[in-house]
């Protein structure tokens, strides 16, 4: 069972080793060392929360120490490192190309390596520290049955481990823990009949379609969710949870929010013919004609110009790359929500019912902020998790999504911002906008 102050155990274990610290502070260690130093005493911590302790009591190096190279290392790469590695499932390769996009640190797989090997941050363990790993995984599993990850399966659970804990489990550990606390869970996520896929499903690059779609099994209950998916990547762009009458507004603004983030529009989107599109539809198509009218073409091309050619209408259903993300989001995350929504309306009297507002009141304001938190959880691990490869799909793209969305060769158009800005400053400001 956790303990209900994990704050004051942690004070309490950082005291018990202050005099270590303190030594390796003096020596001109960096953070990320003295945290490898204490894993190896047996107290594993974080770099953030020794950056707490020393702040709470005062502690600090030498003056002329601070960000000192030791066997070549500075503190502030090995502190990016320390954090990747953890909290990311990419390779030394790409754990190097991070540490130049995220941090402006010019590194290598071959020295990412080495500072691994160095504070013993390995990918494999081997005799008493393979089973004191499999006791700590199976630990964190129980802890997780009662949060967003209980009903993640085997391959969810372990991203979800390294992306919010910074715990980098084996997968083997992970189903053996969840066949031992959760048997009944792994029987229920165990794969029955599947529609063939397609051979392949192509398109050219990150943001060259955005597949968006709304998921309505909620609707009943007033809550609305709404997502946006780049087609390439499978990264999730932005994703709503809100109150179903707010949708057309909010999934415009958080159209604006994402192509002022990113910097460009997608060169298609795809999505049916709901009511919350059309304004979305107008609005896609302004961008792309003020894009276009800076390319001085001919004007019979841009009297040719159609809605179609940067904005696809389709059912639902063939909407793929939305479809499975709601797929897979019910199975993970929302499944158990459906059901215990369904028996506060069957029970006997009934705790909620859709006709009185009062109901629907209270409803919103004790579920719509657990389940948006429980939503967050699934988008981070959804972008973070490893798509496997498909042999028998000759041109299918696996990989991260995060990583595939940022490498790849980008695509899309540049908004004007004077009319992104003028078409925005229309619209009221209200509307849940959670981007990843």
């Amino acid at each position: 069972m956790a303990s209900p102050h994990p704050a004051r155990d942690s004070e309490n274990r950082f005291s018990e080793f202050q005099h270590h610290i303190e030594e390796m502070l003096n020596e001109g260690h960096t953070n990320s060392q003295i945290v490898a130093a204490l894993t190896r005493l047996g107290f594993k911590t974080s770099t953030r929360s020794l950056q707490r302790f020393l702040k709470s009591r005062g502690l600090r190096r030498p003056s002329g120490t601070t960000g000192i190279k030791i066997g070549g290392v500075s503190d502030e790469l090995a502190e990016a490192v320390n954090y990747l590695f953890h909290h990311t499932t990419l390779n030394d390769t790409q754990l190097a190309a991070r540490c130049l996009t995220d941090y402006q640190l010019q590194t290598t797989a071959r020295r990412v390596k080495s500072i691994r090997l160095m504070f013993g941050w390995l990918r494999r363990s081997k005799g008493a520290a393979s089973d004191a790993q499999s006791a700590s995984t199976h630990q964190q599993v129980a802890y997780l049955l009662d949060g967003p990850g209980r009903t993640f399966g085997r391959e969810w659970l372990t991203t979800y481990l390294r992306v919010h804990h910074g715990y980098k489990a084996r997968r083997l550990d992970v189903s053996i823990a969840q066949r031992v606390l959760d048997p009944e869970g792994v029987t229920q996520r165990q794969p029955g009949f599947r529609r063939p896929r397609l051979e392949n499903y192509v398109t050219s690059g990150p943001n060259f379609l955005w597949c968006l779609d709304g998921h309505d099994k909620f609707a009943q209950y007033g809550i609305q969710i709404y997502a946006a998916v780049d087609a390439y990547s499978r990264k999730i762009i932005w994703f709503y949870c809100g109150n179903s009458n707010r949708t057309a507004i909010s999934v415009v603004r958080q159209y604006f929010n994402a192509v002022k983030a990113i910097g460009l529009c997608p060169r298609f989107i795809r999505t049916d013919k709901g009511t919350e599109t059309f304004l979305l539809c107008d609005i896609h198509f302004s961008l792309f004609i003020e894009a276009e009218l800076r390319e001085e073409l001919s004007d019979e091309y841009y009297q040719s110009l159609r809605i179609s050619d940067c904005y696809i209408y389709g059912p639902s259903t063939r909407n793929i790359r939305a479809e499975g993300l709601w797929r897979q989001q019910r199975f993970t995350t929302t499944v158990t929500w459906i059901d215990y929504f369904k028996s506060l309306q069957e029970a006997t009297p009934s705790l909620y019912r859709q006709d009185q507002p009062a109901d629907q009141v209270v409803f919103l304001y004790l579920f719509m902020p657990i389940l948006r938190d429980e939503l967050n959880a699934f988008v981070s691990t959804w972008n973070g998790h490893r798509i496997r490869a498909q042999p028998n799909r000759s041109q299918h793209v696996a990989g991260v999504p995060d990583e595939l969305y940022r490498i790849g060769q980008q695509h899309g158009f540049t908004p004007d911002n004077d009319v992104l800005s003028a078409l925005e400053s229309s619209l009221p400001k209200y509307g849940k906008y959670n981007r990843r």
